[in-house]
Formats: C-alpha cells, sequence, structure tokens
C-alpha cells in the first residue's frame, strides 16, 4: 500500500481520499481519475482568457552575448543593444541574464539584482 501511496505523491495526490477511479498499467504506472472536487481548477472553468506561451530565448549569460541564439531567432546584436538600452541597460557586461520571449518581452536581472527590468513583446 505504501508503494501505491508514493505513485499518488508523484503525481501530486497525498491522500486516497482524493480518488475516485485507479488503475494498475501493465507497466507498473498508475492512471487515476480525482474526484471533482479536488480536481484542478482550469482557467476555463473560470471563464478567464488566456494565453499561449512561446519559447524564452536566453540572448545574455553571464554578460556574453548567446550568438547562436540570436542567429536562430533571427535577431541581430545591433538589435540586441538597442533593445537592452532602452530597458536602461547600457552594457551587457552588468547582465547576468537576459531572456526575451514573443509574447511576454525582456526578462533582464543585473549582477547586483538592483535592476529588474521587463517589457513586453518585439
Amino acid at each position: 500500500m505504501e508503494q501505491l501511496r508514493i505513485m499518488l505523491r508523484q503525481q501530486g495526490i497525498f491522500s486516497l481520499r482524493e480518488v475516485c477511479d485507479l488503475y494498475l498499467e501493465p507497466g507498473g504506472t498508475v492512471s487515476l481519475k480525482k474526484y471533482a472536487e479536488f480536481d484542478t481548477v482550469t482557467p476555463a472553468m473560470l471563464h478567464l482568457k488566456t494565453k499561449d506561451d512561446t519559447m524564452n530565448f536566453l540572448f545574455v549569460d553571464e554578460g556574453e552575448i548567446n550568438e547562436e541564439i540570436l542567429r536562430y531567432t533571427g535577431k541581430s546584436k545591433e538589435w540586441l543593444y538597442d533593445e537592452l538600452r532602452k530597458e536602461g541597460f547600457p552594457t551587457i557586461q552588468d547582465i547576468l541574464y537576459a531572456e526575451w520571449s514573443q509574447t511576454d518581452g525582456f526578462f533582464i536581472k543585473t549582477y547586483t539584482n538592483n535592476k529588474e527590468g521587463i517589457r513586453k513583446g518585439n
């Protein structure tokens, strides 16, 4: 029984009272259905609009530009320098981490953690 409880915890279930139906699969894994009252609430259930996330790209890692990722995304060094300047980061060397996504824009952390930049788009 403890082995079953371990398998349930690995799926985020910490009490058997949450489980409506449980199936032991041929490979030794467990498939289950939770009671509705224990099921995860989704944005759709709450009639909330959501957006699909896009991939994040690490453009600056420990003060160095990741040129391979820039090429992959079709962006240039000039574009990156311009965007970082707009965010208030005149030099790449001060940036520990700068990631970018089409939906969320930039998320930037500096070595000193006293300045953080977040911007949408582009």
